[in-house]
């Protein structure tokens, strides 16, 4: 009887190892989004300033930043794939002032206004 409740101990505490070890790995799906997240952050530089030196070149042309991004197609940029950022949301072109303009990017979440979003100063 002694050995049966000593075994049995034994054996509760390997369930409770065993599930607790499970519950503390993490989601491998959610694992990999959060990869693919900094993937996409790392290539939105160099695509903001892409976009960036067309409007550059845009306004430097025709002494104004255009009323649409898609008016850079396809002479200032080649295709309109690169006016959505790396989580398919459309870039915008955000006026603040006169001659204050910022080219912002949704960034993760696909929300304008909240804290991941990431805006370029075009001065």
């Amino acid at each position: 009887m002694r050995y049966l409740l000593l075994i049995l101990l034994v054996a509760l505490a390997v369930v409770l190892a065993l599930r607790l070890g499970k519950s503390r790995q993490a989601d491998p799906l959610a694992e990999s989004g959060a990869m693919l997240d900094k993937a996409k952050l790392a290539v939105l530089p160099a695509q903001l300033g892409q976009v960036a030196a067309a409007l550059d070149a845009y306004r430097s042309d025709r002494g104004a930043w255009p009323g649409d991004l898609e008016e850079l197609v396809p002479e200032y940029l080649p295709v309109s794939d690169l006016l959505l950022d790396p989580w398919g949301t459309r870039l915008r072109l955000e006026m603040t002032g006169p001659g204050d303009a910022f080219l912002a990017c949704a960034g993760p979440d696909r929300a304008f206004a909240s804290p991941d979003d990431t805006r370029r100063s075009l001065r």
